[in-house]
């Protein structure tokens, strides 16, 4: 079988490469015989997707594996280039800095090469937000507008943890938090009024380990709409801990702040413009489309061995 490693040569600090080469080095002999690989290293913004377009044309007629070798923005790419090719089955090697949706699946070991080459494939959804495509979490207002800015503290701290957390307390301390927003969920209006935060999820954790939907199944063919309200200072450094524990749902103390819808579209709507993060990538709009894709993806899930 074909199998194509999509490199991003900069995840991991640098050391991406090394890594793959490293874990395709360890894969036996007798899987290379019946393996070939093939590497391809990115080299700008939006070259992922590109690159996996073109691979997916000249190989549509064979069933092929293609690696995601790098963080959330490398799965982000490769995944906008694969969707709607069914004779492709999607891997992913977490070699970057971050690697939220893997966390939902915290039991297999993602970099054995070997494993996943003799693994099976189950069919995750894939959320349609806009023009673009998620396999993770599509999230707006306050935590989007923090991803915006630890992207730029990342040099600085040299750590996405500490560079996220960095640039929510900046966040949660700015007069401008909050932001006026309408929600829809499958038509109906749920929401109207000042709104934290919101996460539209497929998978259960974003923004480096923060369990925003912790009830998310990645193939029930429905996203989990968790959104806060806009509270005070006090009170969200006081719920904060629970939020990223992932224990705010049926939770008293988040009772008269969180809503939390199930379905298959979802409709956000601001005064102004919005900030969101689609799987780790920054968009800004004031009007989100979101739906779960007739399209799903044969992801590839490392056997045991």
């Amino acid at each position: 079988m074909k199998n194509f490693f999509i490199i991003n040569p900069i995840a991991g600090h640098g050391k991406a490469i090394e890594v793959v080469d490293q874990e395709i080095a360890k894969v036996s002999e007798a899987v290379k015989r019946e393996n070939d690989f093939t590497i391809i290293h990115t080299h700008h913004p939006g070259d992922g997707t590109e690159i996996c377009k073109e691979i997916c044309e000249e190989n549509k007629n064979e069933i092929i594996n293609v690696f995601a070798c790098g963080g959330d923005g490398t799965c982000f790419e490769v995944l906008n280039g694969i969707v709607g090719y069914n004779n492709v089955r999607f891997g992913m090697l977490p070699v970057g800095s971050c690697n939220d949706f893997l966390k939902t699946f915290n039991e297999y070991d993602f970099l054995n090469i070997e494993n996943q080459l003799n693994g099976e494939t189950i069919d995750v959804d894939v959320i349609k937000v806009n023009n673009e495509y998620i396999i993770n979490v599509a999230n707006f207002g306050f935590d989007a507008r923090a991803n915006a800015d630890q992207l730029k503290f990342r040099k600085k701290f040299k750590s996405v943890k500490k560079a996220y957390n960095y640039a929510l307390f900046r966040n949660i301390i700015s007069p401008k938090l909050g932001d006026k927003v309408s929600v829809k969920v499958d038509g109906e209006n749920v929401f109207e009024g000042k709104m934290l935060l919101s996460a539209v999820a497929n998978a259960q954790y974003y923004g480096g380990g923060y369990k925003c939907a912790p009830l998310a199944k990645v193939n029930d063919g429905l996203v989990d709409v968790v959104l806060v309200k806009k509270v005070s200072i006090i009170t969200f450094a006081r719920l904060v801990k629970y939020y990223k524990a992932g224990v705010h749902l049926n939770n008293p103390k988040f009772e008269k702040y969180v809503l939390f819808k199930t379905g298959k579209k979802v409709e956000i709507k601001a005064k102004n413009m919005l900030v969101a993060s689609y799987d780790g990538e920054v968009r800004e709009s004031q009007l989100y489309n979101i739906n779960v894709d007739d399209n799903k993806i044969k992801f590839i899930i490392p056997c045991a061995k």
